[in-house]
């Protein structure tokens, strides 16, 4: 049976609903501090991704020699904390690789919504004049960032840090989170995420 290019876009769209069927999301609000939290767990990756309060990133970078100009420009492109663990068993599973630039954002800005990619911290680093941040500085910023890629090994490995969502604070977002294991790219969305408000 020959297939037609609808058919092709079909199986696609069926193999896209059978990747994202597998997903677990938990969504939680932390009673202290009423910052909301998103868990994904799927197939041997666990993320979070969890909102940071503006404030928290002004007194951050501003702690670390940013100017107040610019510490309020990163504390106001929505900043999320993102942890990324490999949960899968050592014997059985595998390597997890992520590439932030593969990561898509979804903004519910209109009915359009079109997708945007994750800011990385390259591309914040390259619109720095040279006398504007300090050496300490960017390598500060570059430490407290996630990773833009990394591969994570089976059997608990993990790493952490903020993530640029590029959006407005209290904006709400989709996120594609993009990965690789063995030879496959897996993706799965988190939907209804919130950018903390800007109180």
């Amino acid at each position: 049976m020959k297939i037609t290019p609808i058919s092709n876009l079909f199986i696609t769209f069926l193999l896209l609903i059978a990747t994202n069927s597998f997903a677990d999301i938990k969504v939680e609000t932390d009673p202290e501090t009423q910052r909301q939290s998103w868990t994904l767990s799927q197939e041997g990756l666990e993320l979070k991704v969890a909102q940071l309060i503006p404030d928290q990133t002004r007194a951050f970078y501003l702690a670390r020699g940013f100017s107040p100009e610019i510490a309020e420009n990163l504390a106001t492109t929505c900043m999320m904390q993102t942890v990324a663990k490999n949960t899968a068993s050592k014997d059985t599973g595998e390597a997890i690789t992520i590439l932030l630039k593969e990561w898509q954002i979804k903004p519910h800005i209109d009915a359009e919504e079109k997708l945007q990619g994750v800011k990385l911290k390259e591309t914040w680093d390259s619109e720095w004049k040279e006398g504007d941040v300090t050496t300490a500085a960017r390598i500060a910023f570059r430490w407290a960032t996630f990773p833009t890629e990394q591969t994570f090994e089976p059997n608990g490995d993990y790493n952490w840090g903020v993530t640029s969502i590029n959006l407005a604070p209290a904006s709400q977002f989709d996120l594609n989170v993009v990965w690789h294991q063995g030879n496959k790219t897996k993706n799965a969305w988190i939907k209804n995420i919130s950018c903390a408000e800007d109180k």
